[in-house]
């Protein structure tokens, strides 16, 4: 009898910290409202990234809230495309943190139960969490994602720094 090996669960994770201690409200409120009620600026601040957001699945608002959808079309690489569908799962006001489900994506033909926490500590650090489990232990980790997202993190960061508003 073999042994059965479980796929691996991982945790990556980006972080940054905000320009002034100060700004960790002020940059949870850009974040939130550039992936939310203002999404289409996102593609202003992080054009070389974000190409797109849509509301999909028949949602009418852009805030986050539980159950929420979107779908944002990116560009991970030179030349390369990508579209993401995500479902908003928790947003926590008070601890300034959004959890959203990746439902589909390029992304999950090589993870499953792709998850993606963003979140401003007390310590003024904007932080964005992905977690997932391989398909393939050979598959590599989502270090592309991660990157992309400490850019998106510099570039809001560097857009509060110069007096951008949301």
């Amino acid at each position: 009898m073999g042994l059965q090996q479980k796929n691996d669960q991982r945790v990556r994770a980006v972080a940054i910290v905000l320009y002034k201690a100060k700004e960790a409200s002020t940059f949870l409120h850009c974040i939130a409202s550039l992936s939310s009620e203002k999404a289409f600026r996102l593609t202003d601040v992080c054009g070389a990234i974000v190409q797109k957001i849509e509301l999909v699945d028949g949602n009418k608002s852009w805030v986050d809230v539980v159950g929420s959808r979107k779908r944002i079309y990116i560009t991970p690489s030179p030349g390369a495309s990508e579209n993401i569908k995500y479902e908003v799962q928790a947003v926590d006001n008070s601890n300034n943190k959004i959890v959203s489900k990746v439902l589909q994506g390029a992304m999950l033909q090589l993870y499953k139960n792709v998850v993606v926490t963003f979140e401003v500590t007390p310590a003024s650090t904007a932080k964005w969490t992905i977690q997932y489990e391989k398909l393939d232990p050979s598959n590599k980790d989502p270090d592309v994602y991660t990157g992309l997202l400490g850019t998106v993190n510099n570039n809001v960061n560097t857009y509060i720094r110069y007096g951008g508003e949301v």
